[in-house]
């Protein structure tokens, strides 16, 4: 049975949700929801982009509800008054897209306090459906696209206003054939001749259906093969695939899934059939996914890692893959920063994307060594603790490693001894790992 805090303090948080207007709404994200059916290892994902004018996130973990979880934040946001996607211990997840196709008359501005309402709260999809029906009445500050998911399969999308919502579950072969949907900036329910975010929604739903065919949807492939996707097929361009012949130095990447402006990611993946709740994984990179690597946290944890989370200065992964996302991104000003260096990402010999890849393959083989054990037995608190700090370290002392002999070395590879970049790069990740 569902628990739920007192009436007092259910009033106090609805309150909080429904008036909060700390900061403004997040400008574009572009997101998915996706059933176990569809996934390699029989696990719902659920999976955005988030697009912002400030580039600083954090991570929050927080147990001032029924539920303790962990939530993306925007720096600073120590108590996690705003959690633009989180997942809570009993494996519930909620993530947004802003809508700009409802026919709501005013800038909405409640989405993150919703949202961690919804953590404090909700323990299932069928919970939070609850939550918007006991809140149509009195009204939301909302217009968004939540995406959530939860321990028991659970994948869906809630389009919600201010005083109504419509229900689109992925696992319905009607709505949802290959077992996945796709929502950018604006709501397949409103009018569909407004909103924005109409590329990155078709080129994201071409990508996970192409995944689908091949029998290779998952959270790594999600996060390799989506959310760092800097292409444009409207006009034809393909950043990540090199080509010597009139291959133009520069990319247009501002209708794209990954441009300048998409300022983290966040996948998360429930358990599997029979594994503990515990075992809910949140996938989280701290800036530009094309410059930075997922690191796990997991809301049973009951802490995140020092290098992700909150302070009033940058957390230290962010930091990393800002000096990563400048190496791409040049130029700032205006227009300029539209334009993503492309010899910089896939280079074959001086390309950033693959070595960070590597890296990335290198963190999901630890975690599964981890979970093959705990899906036996759950893992402790400080089992799960210990491994989210060493593996978000052994990312930022890699990242940092090879931006530096990058540096010290520019153009070319790396030059350094291999044994001076494997000290530099402790905790697994070897020569093989940085280098392309």
């Amino acid at each position: 049975m569902t628990r739920s805090p007192g009436s007092w303090a259910l009033t106090m948080m609805l309150a909080m949700a429904l008036t909060a207007s700390w900061g403004p709404p997040t400008a574009a994200c572009t997101t998915a929801v996706v059933a176990a059916s569809a996934t390699t290892n029989g696990r719902p994902l659920l999976w955005k982009n988030r697009d912002a004018d400030d580039h600083h996130n954090q991570v929050v973990y927080c147990a001032d509800g029924t539920y303790p979880y962990v939530g993306l934040v925007n720096k600073g946001d120590a108590a996690g008054m705003e959690i633009w996607a989180g997942m809570n211990a009993e494996g519930f997840a909620i993530m947004n897209a802003a809508s700009y196709n409802m026919e709501v008359d005013k800038d909405t501005r409640g989405e993150g306090a919703f949202m961690k309402l919804a953590l404090q709260t909700c323990a299932s999809v069928g919970d939070f459906q609850s939550l918007l029906e006991k809140t149509n009445a009195g009204g939301r500050d909302v217009s968004a696209n939540f995406g959530v998911i939860d321990a028991k399969g659970g994948a869906c999308y809630f389009e919600t206003g201010m005083h109504a919502y419509k229900r689109f579950n992925a696992c319905d072969p009607l709505l949802a054939p290959r077992g996945f949907l796709v929502r950018s900036n604006y709501s397949e329910s409103a009018n569909l001749d407004k909103g924005t975010g109409f590329l990155r929604h078709d080129r994201a739903q071409a990508l996970i259906e192409g995944l689908v065919k091949a029998h290779a949807l998952n959270a790594q492939s999600v996060l390799k093969d989506v959310s760092r996707d800097t292409a444009n097929a409207r006009i034809g361009s393909y950043p990540g695939a090199w080509r010597k012949k009139g291959f133009p130095p520069y990319a247009y990447t501002a209708d794209s899934i990954c441009r300048f402006d998409t300022s983290s990611c966040v996948l998360f993946e429930g358990p599997g059939p029979s594994e503990p709740a515990s075992l809910a994984t949140a996938w989280v990179i701290l800036g530009l996914p094309a410059a930075g690597v997922a690191v796990p946290v997991w809301a049973a944890a009951g802490s995140v890692p020092i290098d992700m989370g909150t302070s009033a200065e940058s957390a230290p992964l962010n930091v990393a893959f800002d000096a990563v996302r400048d190496a791409l991104y040049p130029e700032t000003r205006g227009d300029l920063k539209k334009y993503m260096d492309q010899e910089a990402l896939s280079d074959p010999k001086t390309g950033i994307l693959a070595p960070l890849l590597a890296q990335e393959a290198t963190v999901f083989r630890q975690v599964e060594a981890a979970t093959t054990s705990w899906r036996r037995q759950a893992p402790s608190p400080s089992q799960l603790a210990d491994l989210q700090g060493g593996l978000a370290r052994q990312v930022l002392d890699g990242v940092n490693a090879f931006m530096e002999a990058r540096r010290r070395n520019a153009p070319g590879l790396p030059k350094v001894p291999r044994a001076a970049i494997q000290a530099g790069a402790p905790g697994g990740v070897s020569v093989s790992d940085l280098k392309p």
